[in-house]
């Protein structure tokens, strides 16, 4: 309280009792009069309490305000002052909202904000035209009775938003869509959906590209490569032609290989379906066979590789596929090591019955930044020595392809200097059990 209004109230009572006290001691009746000074200063209080409590009630609007003197127009003026900062705060609110508002509806991406129930609190023109959601009529109805596609519904039930989720068009006419929900605020969702038929109808457009030209590639490569193989049995040749066949057959068996992993790419990324469990798989007898195929490859070098099989349970999936994931990996460690190197296979069912198939390596390792990008089509992380060593950057592609449709999942561990880890998943549901464990650790 400033002393300005101290100082007001001092002269408002000033103003009463002094005229009063005269009066009283100039007629002798000074009790009488300082009791009418109390009530004429009480009366004046009263007036103005009254007359507060009316233009509060009235919305305490600034140009209404009254003028009093005292304590009183000291509350009136802070009560001003915060109208003041409230009208600015709230201009600066609706402005904001305004502006969020235009922006939300320039999006070109649908946007729902709804409660974490599902009831819609918001939504943009883009989401009328991709979800097919009135931004107007359906506010506080459950996005699940808007948008009744079977994956969508299962994946709002689950309430489990780290991956985007693709719904397909049922028709030509809809839009294929990625689908993303995110947490935010108290008990609150935004979900976001983009239009992703273009990107879906290039990416059908390159994968047939190069499913065609992998197809046509074949027959041609089949032919060089007999006639290469042909013309390196011929003893007669100099030295310098049979060095020139021997390097182009293992050029154009590189190609075969590129060709062959571009069709295997190719197929897996043309179906998302999950691969039935009605296959046994032995992958213990597996792993056997891949070592031995992998000691006779010629990129071998006196690598000390050792297998520890913890379990004789198999594995529900498509033989031909698992092959191809033990393959690569296993390869992949031969090839990127250096010659010498130890290079551990394991394959076990852990406590909670999921099964582990993990290739473990002392090489140089991987650095930090490539780790993220390891799976993707030909990524290298030194182009030239995964050339020098036939590789054609695809193999980890397939792999997570692979993993994906048996619903497994790929993690990835590497350290430069210490060697790299890499570990696949497979959901318990996937076990076939052919008897107890066992643990059976042996070098190959």
């Amino acid at each position: 309280m400033s002393f300005s209004a101290w100082l007001s109230e001092f002269n408002r009572i000033l103003f009463v009792f002094v005229p009063c006290t005269l009066i009283g001691l100039i007629t002798g009746h000074l009790p009488f009069f300082f009791i009418l000074g109390l009530i004429i200063y009480g009366l004046w209080t009263a007036r103005q309490l009254v007359t507060l409590k009316q233009w509060l009630d009235g919305g305490a609007l600034v140009d209404e305000a009254p003028e009093f003197l005292g304590i009183a127009d000291q509350h009136i003026s802070s009560i001003v002052n915060l109208q003041k900062t409230h009208r600015v705060s709230k201009t600066e609110l609706q402005n904001l909202i305004t502006h969020y508002k235009e922006m939300i509806s320039a999006l070109p991406d649908a946007v729902v904000i709804m409660a974490s129930s599902g009831e819609i609190i918001s939504a943009n023109q883009a989401a009328h035209e991709l979800l097919q959601i009135d931004p107007v009529r359906d506010i506080n109805t459950r996005i699940a009775q808007l948008v009744r596609k079977p994956a969508f519904t299962e994946y709002f039930s689950r309430h489990k938003f780290e991956q985007p989720l693709e719904i397909r068009g049922s028709a030509d006419h809809e839009p294929e869509l990625s689908v993303r929900i995110i947490p935010f605020g108290e008990n609150k969702l935004v979900l976001i959906a983009q239009d992703m038929s273009q990107s879906a109808r290039i990416y059908e457009m390159r994968r047939s590209f190069i499913s065609n030209a992998s197809h046509e590639l074949r027959t041609p490569l089949t032919v060089i490569l007999g006639y290469l193989e042909s013309l390196s049995m011929h003893q007669s040749l100099p030295d310098d032609c049979n060095d020139a066949i021997k390097s182009a057959e293992i050029q154009a068996q590189r190609m075969k290989q590129l060709v062959e992993d571009l069709l295997t790419l190719s197929r897996l990324e043309s179906t998302t379906s999950v691969i039935k469990d009605s296959e046994v798989i032995p992958v213990d007898s597996l792993i056997v066979d891949v070592i031995e195929e992998a000691k006779h490859s010629t990129w071998y070098a006196n690598h000390d590789i050792s297998t520890q099989i913890e379990t004789d349970v198999m594995l529900k999936g498509d033989l031909q596929e698992i092959h191809s994931v033990i393959s690569n990996l296993i390869n992949n460690a031969v090839k990127h090591t250096e010659a010498g190197s130890t290079i551990k296979v394991i394959w076990k069912l852990t406590k909670d019955d999921t099964l582990k198939f993990i290739v473990e390596d002392n090489g140089q390792g991987i650095a930090p930044e490539h780790l993220e990008r390891l799976t993707e089509r030909f990524y290298r992380v030194d182009a030239g020595r995964s050339r020098e060593k036939g590789g054609t950057g695809l193999g980890l592609s397939i792999v997570k392809h692979i993993l994906g449709r048996h619903e497994a999942t790929l993690e990835i561990d590497s350290r430069l200097g210490l060697g790299s880890v890499f570990i696949c998943n497979f959901p318990a549901h996937r076990v076939a059990k052919n008897g107890n464990k066992y643990l059976n650790i042996k070098n190959l």
